[in-house]
């Protein structure tokens, strides 16, 4: 006897039809009458009367269905207590919008496919922010820029990300690009808006330009790059995001501004948990290949 058998009985029971029982279920009506029909034949004894007006449970019925119920509230109060009771890991990061963008996604696939038990979150939170929820342990690790250090943080990984200058195809000048807007996000210790204003102040002096930028501050990474491709500005992004946009032209920054150093940091409180250390040796792996 299956249990399976027991919740298609218990539901023809409450209907007193076959067919209702079926409809609700979701099951083909012929399917159902064939695992009651099962079901009377292991326990050699008939659950219902079949008639004209339809079926009426018999004392045999009644009994199982006594059982019935017990048996599969048993079952489904033990499916109930082991899930909860089942083991949950979770491995919770931050990073500033553009690195989320950026090279979080494809280590994070990779990460899923030696992991899938494990839940991860992203909070995308400005720099000093990230830091201080790395050091308040209210995140397992964060990606922020080199340039930051606490004494209760500590670098596991480093890496480098090349940096252009992006405008619509149409602006292709140095001239051009210092008479738009600066589309940036709204963080201001982001590292990439600090990249692309150091930019603008050093070649505004040179061009001898006055008046100060004008500022454009957005949430997220699609929504500067929107910007940009329809004409409103330009912006500084990572060079692998931009790749993927043919309506964006991209521009070379001086030697001293092509390349931010992202790192990535952990508590130095607590010993790294097994899902927090398989990241960081996913992340440290990845650049070897």
């Amino acid at each position: 006897m299956e249990s399976s058998d027991l919740r298609i009985f218990r539901i023809v029971a409450q209907e007193q039809s076959i067919s209702k029982a079926a409809l609700k279920m979701g099951y083909v009506q012929s399917n159902v009458t064939l695992r009651i029909q099962k079901l009377e034949k292991e326990l050699g004894q008939s659950l219902f009367e079949r008639s004209n007006k339809g079926i009426t449970i018999t004392e045999a019925g009644q009994q199982l269905w006594s059982y019935a119920d017990q048996i599969v509230d048993l079952l489904d109060e033990a499916t109930r207590m082991l899930k909860a009771k089942s083991p949950s890991y979770q491995l919770q990061l931050g990073a500033t919008p553009t690195v989320a963008a950026s090279r979080l996604p494809q280590w994070l696939l990779a990460y899923y496919e030696e992991n899938r038990d494990v839940e991860v979150s992203i909070q995308t939170l400005g720099q000093i922010e990230l830091m201080n929820q790395v050091i308040d342990q209210k995140l397992d690790g964060a990606f922020i820029s080199s340039q930051y250090h606490h004494q209760d943080i500590q670098s596991v990984f480093e890496y480098n990300e090349q940096l252009v200058i992006v405008s619509a195809n149409h602006i292709q000048t140095e001239s051009e690009l210092l008479q738009q807007r600066l589309i940036v996000n709204t963080f201001p210790d982001c590292p990439y808006r600090r990249y692309l204003e150091e930019w603008y102040h050093t070649k505004s002096k040179s061009h001898s330009i006055q008046q100060p930028p004008r500022v454009i501050e957005v949430d997220t990474v699609e929504a500067i790059i929107r910007a940009v491709t329809e004409g409103l500005g330009i912006s500084l992004l990572p060079e692998r995001i931009v790749h993927s946009y043919s309506q964006l032209h991209s521009h070379i920054l001086p030697i001293s501004l092509q390349q931010a150093r992202i790192q990535f940091v952990i508590s130095k409180r607590n010993t790294p948990s097994t899902t927090l250390s398989s990241f960081i040796n996913l992340l440290i792996n990845s650049e070897h290949e």
